[in-house]
């Protein structure tokens, strides 16, 4: 986590410090991926099957810049 927040440090002081920080991350036990692997096959665990992990978190991901968008900057567009 900390060479995380260097790494985004170092990138601030090249391109220029950014307005908004916003931190985004997926539970792999949320519930939309479980019930999903519990349709699949019941034997498949979570690091088996990061591809689904991957497209939840993309969904949500897409879904929270659309309302972040409305809400803010009142575009329609998703």
């Amino acid at each position: 986590m900390f060479n995380i927040c260097q790494d985004a440090m170092i990138i601030c002081k090249k391109f220029g410090y950014y307005d908004l920080f916003v931190k985004i991350k997926c539970n792999s036990n949320c519930s939309e991926i479980q019930d999903f692997l519990k349709q699949i096959n019941k034997e498949i665990i979570v690091c088996d099957g990061l591809d689904i992990v991957c497209c939840v978190f993309k969904m949500k991901l897409d879904q929270f810049m659309a309302n972040f968008k409305k809400a803010l900057f009142g575009i329609w567009k998703s």
